[in-house]
């Protein structure tokens, strides 16, 4: 497990971390188990958190920045998998993988998460049906995701699908009609699984017929209908 930095490891951070999301489910005495083998950290944009093909790490849940999760593509090119946003395990995965890690994660917006101990996790796992049935819910939601991303990269979605199912994905984990894309096109583009043209185009074209604006990195969504109708065609 990574050290905390100087001074960053407070029990009533740590036990503050855990009263939200997927944790907020735990009774105190089981969030107390947590917290007391959990480690604080923070990290910079571009700071590498684990490596494809690392034997094994502890699982991670990212309080605040951003982190992106990719793979090694053919002729060096980086295969963006999922970007992971606050409230959100990096891969909870990492509890039950054998052999080495499937992807990398590297901080693309500076931020904090919470390292906590494998085995201390799995305890409460096994002790609280809620938080298990939570994580298996975060995990299906991304499973989700990956077979939408593969049935997209076998030519079986056109990108104008695409796009318009992640923005839809996005406003509902947000909650909200204005998403803040919060990373470059050039990373977005790899997340989707298309050029970095074919998203531009596709976002002038949903502009164009006045399904979003767009305004550099932030998307609002106009006619959320008219975009499902799009995904679902």
């Amino acid at each position: 497990m990574p050290e905390p930095l100087p001074g960053e490891h407070t029990s009533q951070a740590v036990l503050a971390a855990l009263g939200n999301g997927l944790f907020a489910v735990l009774s105190d005495d089981e969030r107390l188990a947590l917290a007391r083998r959990a480690r604080l950290r923070t990290f910079a944009g571009g700071d590498v958190l684990f490596r494809e093909g690392q034997e094994s790490v502890d699982p991670a849940f990212l309080l605040s920045g951003l982190v992106k999760l990719s793979r090694s593509a053919a002729r060096g090119r980086e295969c963006v998998l999922h970007l992971v946003r606050p409230g959100r395990m990096l891969d909870a995965g990492v509890l039950f993988y054998e052999g080495g890690l499937p992807a990398t994660a590297v901080g693309v917006k500076e931020g904090r998460l919470l390292w906590l101990d494998k085995s201390a996790l799995l305890t409460a796992l096994r002790g609280n049906a809620a938080l298990g049935l939570g994580l298996i819910a975060a995990l299906s939601l991304r499973q989700r995701l990956f077979i939408n991303k593969l049935a997209g990269s076998q030519g079986r979605i056109s990108a104008s699908r695409r796009v318009a199912a992640w923005l839809l994905h996005r406003a509902k984990m947000e909650k909200a009609e204005t998403l803040d894309l919060g990373v470059n096109r050039e990373i977005l583009a790899r997340l989707i699984g298309i050029s970095r043209e074919s998203l531009s185009r596709e976002l002038s074209l949903l502009a164009g017929n006045g399904l979003i604006s767009v305004e550099r990195r932030r998307v609002v969504l106009l006619d959320r209908a008219e975009l499902q109708k799009l995904a679902d065609s």
